[in-house]
């Protein structure tokens, strides 16, 4: 038993604590990541050092709010954040990340193609040049011709990403938006949507909410963080090693079309498919519901 630091905490009182973690751990991880490239004697703007920003980025903003939070309000901080045996089932919800491409390509596809009116026109080429910084910064991380550089790049953005965002959004924030919305698929969507917004992509922003909802949903029916952490890096690390092959030329392959598809039927069958696996699981997997 793990006797927690902070005790009889209500839930404005937790809410409080978690959100001031949040914060600082976004704050300090920003000023940890400059430290570490002024030391190093580099700028932000090199790319080793904009590794070192992001892996500092996400291990103090996104990894250790919620492991914090946890062991200073729970008596059983693991198992609270999900840490439980993964039902052999919810491998099918790796699946249902591929299955999902066509449907989510023409989503993304639809999103990108996007246009706000004319009043808003201001808004819109502010989006577009955020989207375009985002795109620029990817491109660099993924522009790597050794083995070296494809590691690093699958333990950043696939492992550290996968590791972080789910502890925050799935492990403590979503039990606690289906509480508050008294819903579990308001709690599950609202999640995704907050999901989808900390990545300051607009023109990403519906095609993230649908891969939120499933990751989401994944969890919420195994009650294991591994299934939907799982999830999240075969997604991200699949990207990572196609990019690497197709950057190299040992494969000749549109990345950014990767699984889409031009074919009504295979589009409508890439949904019906993967909503299919997910019925599946909840079939044979006993929910297992959190309070925050």
């Amino acid at each position: 038993m793990f006797f927690p630091i902070i005790k009889n905490t209500t839930t404005a009182s937790r809410i409080f604590i978690f959100v001031l973690l949040v914060v600082f751990g976004a704050v300090f991880g920003s000023v940890l990541a400059s430290a570490v490239a002024l030391l190093s004697h580099g700028s932000l703007s090199d790319v080793a050092n904009l590794r070192i920003a992001q892996i500092c980025s996400q291990v103090v903003g996104f990894v250790m709010p919620p492991l914090f939070y946890a062991a200073l309000v729970k008596e059983k901080p693991l198992d609270y954040l999900g840490f439980k045996k993964m039902p052999v089932i919810a491998l099918l919800g790796v699946v249902a990340m591929f299955t999902v491409l066509p449907f989510n390509s023409l989503v993304t596809e639809w999103n990108e193609g996007f246009t706000l009116p004319e009043s808003m026109a201001g808004l819109e080429e502010y989006f577009r040049m955020v989207q375009d910084m985002a795109d620029d910064l990817m491109k660099k991380f993924l522009d790597v011709e050794t083995v070296g550089g494809l590691v690093t790049n699958i333990l950043m953005i696939a492992a550290l990403a996968a590791i972080g965002e789910e502890l925050l959004f799935r492990s403590v924030i979503q039990p606690f938006m289906i509480r508050i919305c008294r819903n579990v698929f308001v709690g599950i969507l609202v999640t995704s949507v907050l999901f989808s917004a900390m990545h300051f992509e607009f023109y990403g922003f519906i095609p993230r909410i649908i891969l939120g909802i499933m990751l989401g949903y994944m969890f919420y029916i195994t009650g294991s963080i591994w299934s939907s952490m799982l999830m999240h890096f075969v997604n991200n690390a699949t990207i990572v090693v196609l990019y690497y092959l197709n950057f190299n030329k040992i494969i000749e392959l549109d990345v950014e079309n990767f699984g889409s598809s031009e074919n009504i039927f295979v589009i409508i069958g890439s949904l019906a498919v993967t909503v299919a696996i997910f019925v599946v699981c909840r079939r044979f997997i006993k929910r297992n519901i959190k309070t925050l």
